[in-house]
């Protein structure tokens, strides 16, 4: 028995994939490009020793079934995806990867009679906040998305429904707000990590944008245990919840990074993203019994040490 993780080298499913080695779980990483360097940073060598990686594309079904297969894998948590600004630039792709290949996902965990799934939505299904009249916003409100990117998490979250009601695929979808840590790569997220918490960590200038906002901030460690509570659960009432860090405006943020790294050249530039940060979130407290444990000084803190120390063993590397 088994984990199978697409995207599992990635930000997220890193931290995933250590967080469920930790507890002795053997885990399949599938992704179709494996991103060595902060696996293994964030991985013990004891630890990935339960850790196969094999190379492999989403929307390529034979392969995902067969893999899945082979592993005796039980359950799937599906964290690979085109993020919100690679899919504006290429809808084709985008549809492709982040409708096709979690249709893929279900069809598997359908075929082979699996246990779960558990996939990354995002709180973009929502779109803009003037959409809506109340400050919160509802787990079962409305979807409008505002983006391409929005649009295919929702109908993902749509078709996770019709494989559970037609099917009974048991599958969770977890709405992630800003996740920031250690390893982001690519998105607006990796951005603002990287211009308010890695620049400033090795003593660079950061230029902060949409500095005006409120962002609920969920630390990646928290998001990776949400994951794993999750698929640890029997069958939940809900199929899709809204999971939350820290709400606090950037401005505050900013302050902690200076407060934490004393004299850092922090430009916070205005503007909005035009999405709220504020979402209700009883239904993940109460039927998967997810708090968050990292606030957002504490979180920024540990990205910065993580950020020098992972500089200083790159360059021993």
């Amino acid at each position: 028995m088994s984990y199978l993780i697409t995207g599992g080298t990635g930000f997220i499913g890193a931290h995933i994939a250590g967080l469920l080695a930790q507890g002795g779980e053997e885990v399949v990483i599938y992704d179709i490009e494996p991103r060595r360097d902060i696996f293994e940073y964030l991985i013990s060598k004891e630890e990935i020793a339960l850790v196969e990686v094999v190379k492999g594309d989403i929307t390529d079904l034979a392969h995902l079934i067969r893999t899945a297969k082979e592993h005796n894998c039980t359950k799937i948590i599906h964290m690979a995806a085109l993020l919100s600004r690679a899919s504006s630039a290429n809808p084709v792709l985008a549809v492709r990867i982040n409708c096709g290949g979690t249709t893929n996902i279900l069809e598997t965990a359908r075929i082979l009679d699996l246990e779960k799934v558990i996939y990354a939505s995002s709180n973009t299904v929502f779109g803009l906040a003037e959409q809506y009249k109340e400050e919160y916003i509802s787990n079962d409100a409305p979807h409008y998305p505002s983006t391409l990117y929005g649009a295919c998490k929702s109908f993902d979250e749509w078709l996770a429904r019709h494989y559970f009601n037609e099917y009974g695929v048991d599958s969770v979808g977890l709405r992630f707000p800003v996740v920031y840590g250690l390893g982001h790569k690519e998105g607006a997220a990796a951005t603002l990590t990287d211009e308010l918490m890695v620049k400033p960590a090795l003593g660079k200038p950061g230029r902060v944008p949409c500095g005006d906002d409120t962002l609920n901030w969920l630390y990646v460690e928290d998001a990776a245990r949400g994951v794993v509570m999750a698929s640890k659960k029997a069958s939940t009432k809900t199929r899709s919840f809204n999971i939350d860090g820290e709400i606090c405006p950037i401005a505050v943020a900013v302050d902690y990074v200076r407060k934490l790294v004393p004299g850092a050249d922090i430009t916070l530039l205005p503007g909005h993203t035009g999405f709220t940060g504020k979402y209700e979130i009883s239904k993940i407290r109460e039927e998967i019994g997810y708090r968050p444990q990292w606030p957002l000084e504490r979180g920024i803190e540990q990205v910065i040490k993580g950020v020098r120390k992972l500089y200083n063993w790159q360059q021993r590397s």
